[in-house]
């Protein structure tokens, strides 16, 4: 993409002296300079966030990390948690035993029978022992 000034062109054509000719190799460099800048512009938009990014870190004072050290960090916590998920669902769950004892039902039914037949639930036995205790007591008073 070199292009041609009408300077340079009148320099090609016409015999020039020394001063000319310095003057259109300087017109030349400014030109092919500018021809390079143009094409060093023309780069894609990703090239430009990476420099941003990039600077922008350097005047946070933080060092930046390359992109495949953030990609394994990120693998590698999906593959433990993932590890974690199989592990937690997949023990296998303990069936109850069935009890094939011939007696167990009627040990149930028979302890259910005593639970109903009781005049009072098994926690305030004692209180009840205690005021029958001390019913018999003022009867036996009373009598006298």
């Amino acid at each position: 993409m070199n292009r041609k000034t009408t300077d340079d062109i009148r320099c090609e054509l016409e015999p020039a002296d020394e001063e000319s000719r310095a003057d259109a190799e300087f017109d030349t460099a400014v030109a092919e300079f500018r021809s390079a800048a143009v094409l060093a512009a023309e780069r894609p938009e990703r090239f430009w966030n990476v420099q941003r990014a990039t600077i922008l870190s350097k005047a946070a004072g933080r060092p930046t990390r390359p992109a495949w050290r953030v990609a394994l960090v990120w693998t590698a916590t999906v593959a433990i948690v993932v590890t974690g998920i199989g592990i937690v669902f997949d023990r296998p769950q303990a069936a109850p035993a069935p009890d094939l004892a011939a007696g167990y039902d009627q040990e149930l039914l028979i302890d259910v029978e005593r639970s109903l037949n009781q005049e009072v639930p098994e926690p305030l036995d004692a209180a009840f022992l205690l005021t029958a205790e001390m019913g018999r007591g003022f009867s036996a008073t009373n009598e006298r």
